[in-house]
């Protein structure tokens, strides 16, 4: 059996927290999470970008006005952004970054190298922090160039909306990120070339990293029971009974075997000392329909003295 109380206005209220989870999708897994990209954007998708992270360069200065910009931060002047042809571009759906990519989350892992050949096709590999192409033919340009580079291939943000190099000094910018619309544009011509064959012909050694933005509501409900409230259980084993008789139509007896409760509690509850204890708060909408349950721990006594605050947290 329970007890009803009516919450106050001021007693339901809605708080929010941003949850974060980790993404590790190796390129091979691209199709499957619905991840693209563009090796070179050109027609339509260069036009948006260009409208809404690249605005146009009037005489040195941005022309904002007559544009959905995107500047991701107040740190830099907006027209050291351009975008070049040829450029990369990486789309997250929104279903895995949530409402924005973290900043100083995003990771783009290249191979350390595109050194093997297996037929004679346009290729190439980082030495020594520079882009290196093959020619037709398959072969090396003409210098010595170590065919196992070991420099770092990952490409990171720098929570300001700029992609670099990691581990380059000075950072070297490769591009940008626009962290609530889950893109990465490689702008650096060169990177952009070795990314989109790495996806290509090495796509399970690419790896991308990033961490998601997931608001969750919290629904807050404060259930008070002042100190003159709630102080008798409600329990019905609480209560003592006694043998049934049922009678029969002719006034007969008919049977007195179950027990029904008499409606007084029984005598080891009756003392003055005696507290109930609390195990459950349920929620009910104004149709008096339950909504959701919430269970204590471990129970708790019902103070006589003060007043008690339970306070129910649902996440959704």
């Amino acid at each position: 059996m329970s007890a009803y109380k009516k919450l106050n206005k001021q007693d339901a209220f809605i708080t929010t927290y941003v949850a974060h989870k980790s993404w590790a999708i190796t390129g091979s897994q691209f199709s499957s999470y619905n991840i693209t990209y563009n090796r070179n954007v050109s027609g339509i998708s260069q036009n948006s970008l260009q409208q809404l992270y690249y605005p146009t360069k009037v005489s040195g200065s941005v022309t904002s006005s007559a544009f959905d910009y995107y500047p991701q931060t107040t740190l830099y002047q907006s027209q050291s952004r351009e975008l070049t042809t040829g450029a990369f571009l990486l789309s997250i759906p929104r279903n895995l970054y949530g409402t924005a990519i973290k900043p100083e989350t995003f990771i783009f892992t290249l191979i350390q190298g595109l050194y093997e050949i297996f037929q004679p096709v346009q290729l190439g590999y980082i030495a020594e922090g520079y882009l290196q192409t093959f020619d037709s033919t398959g072969r090396r340009p003409p210098r010595d160039i170590n065919p196992s580079p070991t420099v770092s291939n990952f490409i990171v943000d720098d929570g300001e909306g700029q992609l670099y190099i990691s581990g380059s000094s000075p950072r070297s910018y490769v591009g940008d990120i626009i962290y609530p619309h889950g893109m990465a544009i490689i702008t650096d011509t060169a990177i952009a070339s070795y990314a989109a064959d790495t996806l290509k012909f090495f796509s399970s050694k690419a790896v991308l990293g990033f961490k998601s933005s997931q608001p969750i509501f919290t629904h807050n409900y404060h259930c008070k029971a002042r100190e003159s409230e709630f102080n008798f259980t409600y329990n019905p084993s609480a209560l003592s009974s006694s043998l049934k008789t049922v009678y029969d139509n002719i006034d007969e007896v008919y049977s007195t075997g179950s027990n029904v409760s008499t409606g007084e509690l029984n005598s080891n509850i009756t003392g003055s000392e005696f507290q109930p204890y609390i195990t459950t708060v349920g929620l009910y909408n104004d149709a008096n329909q339950l909504i959701a349950v919430g269970k204590v721990n471990r129970p708790v006594p019902k103070s006589a003295n003060t007043e008690m605050t339970i306070i129910v947290k649902i996440d959704i």
